[in-house]
């Protein structure tokens, strides 16, 4: 049998061994988001989908993410999604890369959008579920043509367009 004093140092030794949960700032007055870098322009703060009914968890940018605590700027973030469409950053300290936006993802007001980044307060990095959203202009990628902000359509939409042509070209 485990005696007692056994038990209680695993206890403690797990609870030690827990990350400490830093809570983010609010961004100092002045901060803004930058309006343009690295290729991207900045096209508001937009809302996350996890908690959403109907997203089955998925977020609002799903191709990557990097949390960088105490190092991440906009600059940095706009750096690690390179290759993706969109990039956006939420809680001062985390950056998500996608090629779409979400379809159930909607802009919200610049309010929503205020935690400092975690590597220069001066930077805006989302908020509390609220991405500070930016999308790819420029023709960073080899022979890419510059993309507009585009709303992704669920998956059964392009099912059900070739459906539709299948059963026209039958019929």
């Amino acid at each position: 049998m485990v005696s007692f004093s056994v038990l209680l140092f695993f206890l403690t030794a797990v609870g030690l061994a827990q990350e400490t949960i830093v809570n983010p700032t609010t961004a100092a007055a002045g901060a803004t988001p930058l309006p343009s870098a690295s290729g991207y322009t900045y096209v508001g703060c937009w809302n996350e989908t996890t908690g959403f009914p109907g997203a089955g968890g998925v977020r609002a940018l799903s191709g990557g993410k990097e949390s960088a605590n105490n190092t991440l700027t906009i600059s940095s973030c706009l750096k690690f999604c390179a290759s993706s469409q969109y990039a956006g950053l939420e809680y001062g300290r985390e950056c998500y890369c996608g090629a779409y936006l979400s379809s159930l993802s909607t802009k919200l007001n610049d309010s929503r959008c205020v935690y400092a980044c975690d590597g220069n307060s001066s930077e805006v990095c989302g908020g509390a579920d609220a991405l500070t959203l930016y999308n790819l202009t420029s023709s960073a990628k080899t022979g890419v043509a510059p993309w507009s902000l585009i709303y992704s359509q669920p998956a059964w939409y392009g099912m059900a367009a070739l459906v539709t042509l299948i059963l026209a070209a039958t019929l």
